[in-house]
């Protein structure tokens, strides 16, 4: 575990009920704030309140966190943008994930193969092939496929975390391929605290959103 004050920072909302969230990890404890599903949410908001209630300066952060998606183009855009400001202003180091690597931290314990699945819209899934053996490895790098291409891929044994609206819309199809469906909800920056999650220390030129519509998921 990373010493320090560290803050998290998403703005994916990958399964769509957490627009904006913020985790604070100090002295061991770990302090979050989410913006309410269903509202437009103000990230800067709720760092400065999660930082008010506990004391904490920007000065006094030695680590960022951050997932840069595939997920919401505003989530996403204001996201990044706080953290440029704070690493360039404050010479925080960052430390970023994709948005499918976090949405799969809701299956561990699940399986040993799991399959994350965002929709990308036009017809088109953000996905990846993940390894959990104990943290996650990548076996299939992260990508954007049609339906179709998806379903081949899978297996028996696999297991797909999707959001709840892609369960309600594809579920079927998923299951049929052999593979196990869960339904993953509130994955939000508290869990890019996870020991499982794998994290690369990012530049300011390296915090890129992905956004679910992306030209690469044509």
């Amino acid at each position: 575990m990373t010493a320090g004050t560290v803050l998290a920072l998403s703005g994916s909302n990958v399964t769509g009920d957490a627009p904006f969230s913020c985790a604070l990890r100090l002295r061991g404890a770990v302090h979050e704030a989410r913006s309410p599903a269903g509202q437009r949410g103000d990230l800067a908001a709720l760092v400065d309140a999660v930082c008010r209630a506990h004391g904490v300066r920007p000065a006094d952060l030695t680590e960022l966190r951050l997932d840069l998606g595939p997920g919401s183009y505003t989530g996403l855009r204001v996201a990044v943008t706080f953290v440029r400001f704070l690493q360039r202003f404050g010479g925080v180091p960052v430390l970023a994930t994709d948005s499918l690597s976090l949405l799969a931290t809701a299956a561990l314990g699940a399986g040993t193969r799991l399959r994350p699945l965002l929709d990308a819209r036009r017809e088109r899934f953000h996905t990846a092939l993940l390894a959990a053996t104990p943290g996650l490895g990548v076996l299939e790098a992260p990508t954007a496929l049609p339906l179709g291409e998806v379903l081949a891929r899978a297996a028996a044994g696999d297991t797909f975390v999707v959001p709840a609206a892609v369960a309600a819309q594809h579920g079927d199809a998923l299951r049929a391929t052999g593979a196990a469906l869960l339904v993953a909800t509130g994955v939000a920056a508290r869990d890019l605290f996870r020991a499982e999650l794998p994290l690369l220390a990012a530049t300011a030129a390296e915090l890129e959103p992905k956004y679910l519509m992306g030209s690469y998921a044509e």
